[in-house]
């Protein structure tokens, strides 16, 4: 900042000092001093905070971070953009299962379960995946387990049992209920057009980096009891589909 001896003199002359005497000098000069002091501390005070010179403030510096530190957390996470690889999981199917035209739209694939001795109707499995909905993995279960009441007539949220496991690195939410399946008046392709007894019900939600897939079979006890094992070991086939980053 620019300073005058003009502003010096206006100064000096209003703070009282003359500058007739060595003493007078001596306060003069260090009332300079002391002015010359304030003035710089000012200038500094004022100036405008900018970038710092050879620096680059990027609004997304933080959040290309933050993408630095998850990659070198997961390592895959390049290659688990996807969803599931369904042609993976559906090929070389156990024996007794069939792959089916799925009955409904919201299906991307439909397996027949043969049926177990005794029983007349196979069990059925679907997948399903809705993009951008779905719902979490804790409000699909609760819906799977009161489309059920169990043995003793009770809500089938009370005898339902529901474990998690890791699949690679997904996490698999699956529920088992048995017991009377509710009807569902056949509207939605979901339920029984009247209420079924000595019904099973196990049922996945996987999660995925896509959001959440379903895994449903549904079936008479007997034959779901027959075809529990494959039920396990289909789930754990989960894996996502690489992408081509070409």
């Amino acid at each position: 900042m620019p300073f005058s001896f003009k502003a010096l003199t206006l100064l000096t002359k209003d703070s009282g000092i003359t500058l007739n005497s060595p003493v007078n000098s001596m306060k003069y000069l260090v009332f300079t001093l002391v002015l010359a002091v304030l003035l710089s501390m000012g200038c500094k005070q004022n100036k405008p905070q900018g970038e710092m010179p050879g620096r680059s403030q990027s609004p997304h510096a933080g959040l290309d971070m933050e993408r630095m530190k998850s990659r070198m957390e997961n390592p895959h996470e390049a290659i688990i953009k996807g969803g599931l690889d369904l042609d993976y999981m559906l090929t070389n199917l156990p024996d007794g299962w069939t792959r089916t035209e799925p009955t409904s739209a919201m299906r991307l694939a439909q397996v027949s379960l043969a049926a177990a001795a005794g029983d007349k109707n196979p069990a059925e499995l679907a997948i399903f995946h809705f993009p951008g909905t779905g719902g979490t993995a804790a409000a699909n279960i609760e819906r799977w387990q009161n489309q059920f009441t169990g043995p003793k007539g009770e809500p089938g949220s009370q005898s339902a049992k529901t474990d998690t496991m890791m699949v690679g690195l997904l996490t698999v939410i699956t529920t088992d209920v048995t017991g009377t399946q509710i009807a569902s008046g056949g509207m939605t392709g979901s339920g029984p057009a009247a209420d079924l007894p000595n019904m099973r019900m196990i049922a996945s939600v996987i999660e995925t980096p896509s959001g959440n897939w379903f895994v449903k079979a549904v079936g008479a006890s007997k034959t779901m009891a027959a075809h529990e094992g494959k039920i396990r070991e289909f789930v754990k086939r989960a894996k996502v589909k690489e992408l081509d980053h070409k």
